[in-house]
């Protein structure tokens, strides 16, 4: 069994009751499930509507994967689609950015910088929730590799200008047949940005490399298999919602939302000032390897100046584009933490590294003990909304103290990349261990048990479902439907006189004034993601009805 096979059974093993045992969360899991029952249902294939309004947010490939499971299994599975659209593309990300470096690194160092990769934080999160973005992660490190394979094929790529019949030769034609297939499925993973990030960071590698032979690598095969493959696409959009449809996947969703964004509007700096939490615990590790790396000039080669390159092109392309929310930082992570990580056979021993990995190690200690005296560290404020935990909050922690002593036993022997490997280890043994609490945790999360109370009182009541200034709150009609129910909208003009079961966002009450009157001195029952309902059924007095009949 391989080194890397051996981590991701590891990996897989840690996560797994949390994949078995998490809900589906209302903001965008239960919306694409509506998404997929709805082109189910209607028998579309490349477009797709969210309660009637078109969805030309997002490309079909994630659709298609969750309509397959749906039509093998008869329901849709937690379990399935995040292990088949989160993980296994993590895990690929994982096992290319491994073979990429495993020539650089020795095996202490290569597990180190694997474990690295699938313990930061969000790359760890996009392992777990159903988004697109690790899909298309997955194709965009998968285009930058074959790309790097490509530039470094110096022989194989004269050898195949002339057409002679070799090993090397075979190997440069069939990745550059490879190279516009990957950015494809890039594109039809998440949309524009799987076309942008490769192709602008190849192009600024190559001119930072000074070599304007852009046409070896971005030539007419690689655009005539990209227009092909796209037009088969939008070709099927066109025929199945005509010209509407494609006009609005084409430029709404991708000119208008680079450029004026009317989602995740964020200034230039979001991600400047992010990134150090989206990449930690190790994003203060990388970019001090990167900056002594650069200073002791250990950054030679195609390998490291194109992973940096790769790294610092996607921060600076997403700062520009109008639409940021974290996760789309997500691809250039893997680059982040790979070219810190490809620093360490030098710095394995310097100082300042050895220093900042005693840190995180001395953090996660000082962490687990003071989850002893949670009342004291703890506001009680806070307190009160955390979930009950099957064990105390010290017991589940107690692995990251115990990995951080570990860690810092590995670095006083010298062994720093040993140190990195078990402090990620400790992470993924505390969500284990976390995990156990998912049914708790699943209320602060999930909707499913709330809907199930309100279905419950809609039925017996003959009440309807109603929600105000809550958008994701159609979503949760993946749980109505079942039994013949849907949630409707009220306006704030209604909201003085309505009947029924109305759902709202608790957050709202600090807010509107209005809602705060209605639901003065009224009982509500909070969900998870600060969902609440409360009951504003009228009582039918069915003895008085009774009486009626009889006379």
């Amino acid at each position: 069994m391989t080194r890397r096979t051996v981590i991701f059974l590891f990996i897989f093993a840690m996560l797994l009751p949390l994949l078995l045992m998490r809900e589906f969360t209302p903001a965008n899991e239960l919306r694409y499930l509506n998404i997929v029952d709805d082109a189910l249902a209607n028998g579309n294939f490349f477009t797709f509507y969210d309660h009637g309004q078109v969805y030309a947010d997002k490309p079909p490939l994630y659709f298609w994967v969750a309509m397959l499971l749906k039509k093998v299994f008869g329901y849709h599975s937690m379990f399935l689609l995040s292990f088949l659209l989160s993980l296994v593309p993590a895990f690929v990300t994982g096992w290319v950015m491994d073979r990429w470096t495993e020539n650089k690194l020795d095996g202490e160092e290569s597990t180190a910088a694997l474990l690295m990769l699938h313990s930061s934080v969000m790359f760890l999160a996009a392992s777990i929730v159903l988004r697109m973005d690790m899909l298309m992660c997955m194709f965009i490190v998968l285009a930058m590799y074959t790309f790097g394979k490509m530039y470094a094929n110096k022989k194989g790529a004269r050898e195949a200008k002339m057409k002679i019949q070799s090993h090397e030769a075979g190997l440069f034609r069939r990745d550059r047949i490879l190279l516009p297939v990957y950015v494809f499925f890039a594109i039809f993973s998440k949309g524009a940005v799987g076309f942008l990030a490769p192709v602008i960071c190849i192009l600024v590698f190559l001119v930072a490399d000074k070599d304007l032979r852009i046409g070896k690598y971005l030539g007419w095969r690689f655009w005539l298999i990209l227009i092909v493959l796209c037009g088969l696409w939008w070709t099927g959009v066109y025929l199945e919602g005509g010209k509407t449809y494609l006009n609005n996947l084409l430029f709404h969703q991708t000119v208008d939302r680079g450029v004026n964004s009317f989602h995740h509007k964020a200034p230039f700096w979001y991600y400047l000032a992010g990134y150090w939490w989206i990449a930690a615990v190790w994003s203060l590790l990388c970019v001090v390897l990167i900056i002594k790396g650069w200073r002791n000039r250990f950054l030679g080669g195609i390998r490291i100046k194109l992973m940096i390159t790769t790294a610092l092109t996607i921060l600076i392309m997403l700062s520009l584009v109008s639409s940021k929310i974290a996760i789309y930082l997500l691809p250039a992570i893997p680059f982040f933490i790979y070219s810190g990580a490809l620093m360490l056979p030098y710095l394995k021993d310097d100082r300042l590294i050895k220093g900042l990995v005693a840190l995180i190690a001395w953090l996660f200690i000082v962490i687990g003990i003071a989850a002893i005296f949670k009342k004291f560290v703890i506001p009680e404020k806070i307190a009160e909304t955390l979930p009950e935990l099957w064990a105390p909050f010290w017991v589940i922690l107690l692995p990251m103290v115990l990995g951080g002593l570990l860690a810092l036993k590995a670095l006083k022997e010298k062994h720093t990349p040993l140190a990195i490997s078990i402090i990620s280890a400790s992470i993924f043994v505390t969500i284990f261990l976390g995990s156990f609490s998912m049914k708790e945790i699943n209320k602060m999360t999930g909707v499913k048990d709330g809907c199930k109370q309100a279905i419950k009182i809609s039925q017996e009541k003959d009440s309807p479902l109603l929600f105000y200034d809550f958008s994701a709150a159609p979503n949760m009609d993946y749980y109505f439907k079942q039994e013949g129910l849907f949630i409707r909208e009220i306006s704030k003009e209604q909201l003085s006189s309505f009947e029924g079961i109305l759902f709202f966002k608790e957050r709202r009450l600090k807010k509107d004034s209005t809602l705060r009157s209605v639901l003065e001195g009224k009982d509500y029952v909070k969900l998870g993601d600060n969902v609440c309902y409360a009951d504003f059924s009228v009582e039918k007095d069915w003895n008085i009805e009774e009486k009626k009949t009889e006379q």
